[in-house]
């Protein structure tokens, strides 16, 4: 929760980026031809062969392969013509909407085996086949631009397997043909040359000085042969005739059962899907930065923290505010527009706690209020707490000490004629520092603040008798003044500044001020200061998840 913005932020803009991806992909749609693998062997089979036994897995798994192999995808080209390479595009494909939006003209098919290879290539990446579980059917999935096509393209390529599977068994039945017609010739040559041995024998025994009876068993031995000869001629013959009627009727072992049609929606992009998957995996992402940011955090991060670094028995929490500042408005403004704000409550808890560590005693009584860097929230408490004391009746002036920045005038719309780094530099004589002081737009309180950033080195500023006249002056005019000075980061200032306190206020940044930071302050605080002063720790900048405790008071509640 403490990063919820964040989380809130990244899960949007995942979900957003989706959206704009999804609504500039081209769609793509996708259709589905079932092809039914049922061997049918020949047509023309010999007698007791039967043809009703299921395919195995081993052949069914090889028409998968061979049905994805470029024969079978080049029949399907050339089935499924005319098409443009556009028609094969795939869902992540930007180029068409660049080329449109640039007008130029989209890239053309290559002449030849070069446009041949393209067009390959982009079927190979539209096309998918798979064997539905370990039933006989075959799945032919197409992706395409347009769904006509999509449907035209599956639909392609199971008649490209049923045709080549076909002409594959009707080669083979033209092959044995082929073998066949060569006996067939050798025989008739054998028959021919038997006829004329027989013609030959004939006639010489027909001579008239031939005995007849010498030449019989050799004409009836070549008869038989040639019986014979022209019987096995005959049937290679009728076995040309079959095999050649055999290669005209044959059937595919795989049909069509369901044609593709042309998809209604697109299959690609899903747009409930996508946002769906973008949310979850931008929130996943969100998660991870928030546990990230949140573990790089090696600041406090609880008042009870706070207050066992510093070794004190607790520490008042100012919450963190999601209104914007600009020049002459604070986040301290609430004390006095809001009193019943959780951060004007915290305040007021600061007052107290300070007002009861303060000694009684006469004169007033000076705050020092410090934080261990900068943009620690220093500036704000100092202010909030000075309106708090102002609220509660006392006669509260607010010194701006912190010369390195000078921020308090850019938190309190006043004009400005001089600084009070002026007067402690020696610039301004000090009797003219009543003069300086300004009065706050939002109530009593008496502002003293800097012009501008001061180059002036601190035992300047602070070492010399001005800064502990200016004190004095104060202590008897005043009841409280609070003293918002330079962070330790100026630990110069800190050792001039500290040893005039009556208490101290230490910021601390939720998350963002170290505990070694923490302790060195401490240190610096009790090495500067001679004897124990009042030490309150302030934990300032708390997120917004934080449950403050809002008491009801009565209507007639006011600032005075």
């Amino acid at each position: 929760m403490r990063h919820a913005r964040l989380i809130v932020f990244v899960t949007l803009l995942a979900v957003l980026g989706a959206l704009f991806v999804t609504s500039v992909l081209r769609p793509i749609y996708t259709a589905t031809a079932l092809l039914v693998v049922e061997p049918s062997g020949n047509v023309l089979v010999p007698s007791g062969t039967s043809h009703s036994d299921p395919p195995n897995t081993g052949a069914i798994d090889g028409i998968v392969e061979i049905m994805r192999s470029d024969p079978v995808l080049t029949r399907a080209m050339e089935l499924a013509d005319p098409f443009e390479l556009a028609d094969f595009s795939a869902g992540l494909d930007l180029q068409p909407l660049f080329l449109g939006f640039f007008r130029i003209d989209a890239e053309a098919l290559a002449p030849s085996e070069e446009g041949r290879g393209q067009v390959l290539s982009r079927m190979h990446n539209s096309i998918s086949i798979n064997r539905r579980g370990l039933s006989p059917v075959i799945a032919i999935r197409a992706n395409a631009t347009s769904p006509e096509f999509a449907a035209r393209l599956a639909n392609a390529v199971g008649e490209a397997q049923i045709a080549l599977e076909v002409e594959a068994k009707s080669a083979s039945l033209r092959t044995a043909r082929d073998l066949v017609d060569g006996q067939a010739e050798q025989a008739r040559r054998h028959v021919l040359a038997l006829g004329q041995d027989w013609a030959s024998l004939s006639a010489e025994a027909a001579e008239p000085n031939a005995i007849a009876s010498s030449f019989q068993p050799q004409l009836n031995s070549i008869a038989q042969s040639l019986d014979l000869a022209r019987d096995q001629y005959q049937r290679l013959l009728q076995r040309s005739a079959e095999l050649e009627e055999q290669a005209g009727l044959q059937l595919p072992d795989a049909r069509l059962a369901a044609r593709a049609t042309p998809p209604s929606d697109a299959g690609f992009p899903d747009m409930k899907t996508t946002l769906a998957v973008a949310a979850i995996l931008g929130l996943a992402v969100a998660l991870a930065l928030a546990f990230t940011f949140d573990g790089l955090a090696s600041g406090v991060r609880s008042t009870d923290e706070l207050a066992e670094a510093i070794g004190v028995p607790a520490a008042v929490a100012m919450p963190r505010l999601s209104a914007s500042r600009f020049d002459g408005t604070s986040h301290a403004d609430q004390v006095i527009t809001a009193p019943l704000s959780p951060f004007s409550e915290g305040m007021r808890t600061l007052q107290v706690n300070l007002q009861r560590s303060l000694q009684s005693g006469a004169g007033g009584q000076v705050i020092f209020v410090l934080s261990p860097g900068d943009g620690e929230g220093k500036t704000t408490t100092a202010l909030g707490l000075a309106r708090a004391f102002d609220v509660a009746g006392r006669r509260v002036l607010l010194i701006d000490a912190d010369v390195r920045s000078a921020a308090l005038h850019r938190h309190v719309d006043v004009p400005l004629s001089g600084g009070f780094e002026q007067v402690l530099s020696g610039d301004v004589d000090i009797r003219q520092l009543a003069s300086m002081v300004r009065k706050d737009p939002l109530s009593k309180l008496s502002v003293l603040v800097n012009s501008d950033r001061s180059a002036v080195p601190a035992e300047v500023l602070f070492g010399g008798p001005v800064f502990a006249n200016v004190l004095r002056g104060v202590r008897a005019s005043y009841d409280i003044t609070i003293v918002d000075m330079p962070s330790l980061h100026w630990s110069a200032e800190a050792a001039y500044i500290l040893p005039h306190a009556d208490a101290v206020v230490l910021v601390a940044s939720w998350g963002k001020t170290e505990r070694t930071k923490l302790r060195e302050a401490l240190v610096a605080i009790r090495q500067a200061h001679p004897g124990p002063v009042p030490l309150v720790p302030v934990l300032a900048l708390q997120p917004n998840v934080v449950k403050w405790p809002a008491p009801r008071y009565e209507q007639g509640y006011s600032s005075r």
